[in-house]
């Protein structure tokens, strides 16, 4: 229920700054609708064998063709420095603009993608849902965000007020997030190193054992598994342990901090070269529930970016862009840099 009540105060909040402002007959325009089916051979992994009775037999993993499918709409103002790299939106592009908190201009802007990716056989759901509101004084930002294949989700609200001088921004304000727990190991108060012996621990995951012509049988639901401690260790045993964890924590919920955000960013540009840097620092926090996470022994959370380039010459030119973000121990961040030659 936490996190309904919490959804419904980011759709209430964004549709009261919606309709008191002045360009709602605007909010769709220059948006773009889309959605995008992608398909191809999987990677193909090297040749694998198991003896079997004297013999062998091949294990080579062969997975199903990789799938991807994308929808979704979108309004990002992009930079002087960004240009639209393709004529078509297919819904995995990635600009400045996603991850600043200041924009290229004041008002609304907006993301609403939604992606099913099936990769090397495994299926992921990602979407990023946001939605900025950025004027003179105020910058509103709701956003709900999972990304399977980094393990991280959230749903945030940020209010802040902006200060601005030119290209310099100053902002201050709060933020709510709502997540699953993070950087939270229940398996630490469940064994107690040196203390629980690993059959125990084992036992008390759900398997059961029998003694078989010297040698311990392991079994699963009455299903033979293992025949030998070896076996069942090197295989199993870390499994239960990682299931065990995620069971604890699915069976947690969701759980939220209220924050206090400081942030600055600056941006330049002229034909030969442009500069935009931003620094979100989140120094304070309370806690909502009884797991929000624990800051006493980590870092501030920050989300901090650089983005660059230098025309050197007619021909020649240098760039560099990078991201990094820490939101609960996790570092989530991206770089990239290198030239550009013309010849003409």
């Amino acid at each position: 229920m936490r996190i309904n009540v919490f959804y419904l105060s980011i759709i209430l909040i964004c549709l009261g700054c919606f309709f008191s402002s002045c360009q709602t007959n605007k909010f769709f325009e220059y948006a773009t609708f889309y959605s995008s089916v992608s398909v191809s051979s999987s990677m193909i992994e090297n040749q694998d064998y198991i003896a079997v009775n004297k013999g062998y037999e091949e294990t080579t993993q062969i997975w199903p063709f990789d799938f991807s499918a994308t929808f979704g709409v979108r309004k990002i103002a992009r930079f002087d420095f960004e240009a639209k790299k393709q004529t078509w939106y297919i819904g995995d592009e990635s600009t400045i603009s996603d991850y600043t908190t200041i924009s290229k201009f004041n008002g609304w802007e907006y993301l609403f993608n939604y992606s099913f990716i099936r990769n090397r056989g495994e299926d992921f759901t990602n979407f990023d849902f946001w939605i900025r509101y950025m004027g003179d004084k105020l910058i509103t930002k709701a956003q709900i965000k999972n990304d399977d294949m980094r393990d991280l989700g959230f749903s945030s609200l940020d209010l802040r007020y902006r200060i601005n001088s030119g290209g310099l921004d100053f902002s201050m304000g709060v933020v709510g997030r709502y997540h699953r727990p993070y950087s939270l190991n229940p398996i630490e108060d469940f064994w107690v190193n040196g203390e629980n012996a690993f059959q125990e621990l084992a036992e008390d995951f759900g398997y059961s054992t029998q003694f078989v012509q010297g040698q311990w049988h392991w079994f699963s639901d009455d299903e033979l598994i293992a025949t030998s401690n070896d076996e069942f260790f090197k295989h199993y045993f870390g499994s239960a342990i990682a299931e065990y964890n995620e069971n604890y924590i699915d069976g947690i919920g969701n759980v939220g901090e209220l924050s206090a955000v400081l942030g600055v960013s600056y941006y330049y540009y002229n034909n030969d070269y442009w500069l935009l840097t931003w620094a979100n620092m989140l120094p304070l926090h309370y806690g909502l529930n009884e797991y929000s996470h624990d800051y006493t022994n980590s870092s501030i959370d920050v989300d901090l970016g650089l983005v660059a380039g230098w025309r050197v010459t007619k021909n020649l030119g240098f760039f560099v862009e990078g991201t990094f973000m820490r939101f609960w121990e996790k570092d989530i961040y991206e770089c990239k840099f290198g030239f550009n030659y013309l010849i003409f």
